[in-house]
């Protein structure tokens, strides 16, 4: 298992996933949130906390929210998901979304308990995209952005506006909670600074066993080692699978030049 997914965009296989999923629960009927969705018991049945993460690809099949529910969290998220995405790269992105998700599950099944509440089951992206959201307005809070796609106004201010409809929110149908949950980890993730790929590695894949003999060593010569073209095309691809998982600014200065030689190089041959 792999959170680099080579070429294709981290934002955009979340979109598919999520449309996916709720094209086939509309379509067959499945009740797919009874069984995959958060409910109030789910903290107390550890065999069932697989729902805190499921829940975040379910959307409302049915009721005043169907339809708008899952459009809403795809167009935000395709939205500033992209954006973000360039920022942190893909890997990075994704294990973040992935973390919100599992968390803002956790935080809106505790609040429940706590305040007693027979609540669920509770689906939908929104607590993660507005993890994403969250951090998109402290990466650009004077950026742009279209107020009811009409008024122009600074990102902090639409952010402004969300924190507040979240907190002073009376609908009972909505997960306050979980978007709350979402928009303090965007908020936390961007000033402490940290790095989620120093914890949860990109690459997950079982030891593989096999009975052919191992390749003989190969001994290089200084001038190999020293060779900014020795393996280039390996080499360039290495480089920029690194720049996907952590950007540009996790690049050595040799490994810039070698990224700027391949790429003269490639314009050469275009030429």
């Amino acid at each position: 298992m792999s959170f680099s997914m080579g070429g294709q965009s981290a934002t955009m296989l979340l979109v598919y996933i999520n449309v996916g999923v709720f094209l086939v629960d509309w379509l067959l009927q499945l009740d797919l949130a009874r069984w995959l969705g958060v409910h109030d018991s789910t903290l107390y049945q550890p065999w069932m906390w697989f729902q805190y993460l499921t829940y975040g690809f379910l959307h409302a099949i049915s009721g005043p929210h169907a339809g708008w529910h899952i459009f809403g969290n795809m167009f935000m998220l395709w939205m500033f998901g992209r954006i973000v995405e360039t920022r942190t790269g893909k890997a990075e992105f994704l294990k973040l979304y992935l973390l919100s998700v599992v968390v803002c599950g956790i935080a809106w099944n505790a609040i429940v308990v706590l305040l007693g509440q027979n609540a669920g089951p509770m689906v939908g992206a929104s607590g993660a995209v507005s993890t994403i959201f969250a951090l998109f307005v402290c990466l650009y809070p004077k950026m742009t952005v279209y107020l009811g796609f009409l008024i122009p106004v600074p990102a902090w201010v639409v952010g402004a506006i969300m924190l507040l409809s979240n907190v002073f929110g009376q609908q009972d149908d909505i997960a306050y909670s979980a978007h709350l949950a979402g928009i303090g980890l965007g908020v936390a993730y961007f000033f402490s600074g940290i790095q989620l790929g120093q914890f949860i590695p990109s690459k997950l894949a079982l030891p593989k066993w096999s009975l052919r003999s191992r390749p003989k060593l190969r001994i290089h010569t200084e001038e190999e080692d020293f060779d900014p073209y020795n393996d280039s095309d390996e080499e360039a691809e290495r480089i920029l699978e690194k720049v996907n998982q952590s950007g540009m600014e996790s690049l050595s200065e040799a490994e810039r030049k070698k990224l700027e030689a391949y790429s003269r190089r490639m314009r050469q041959k275009l030429s």
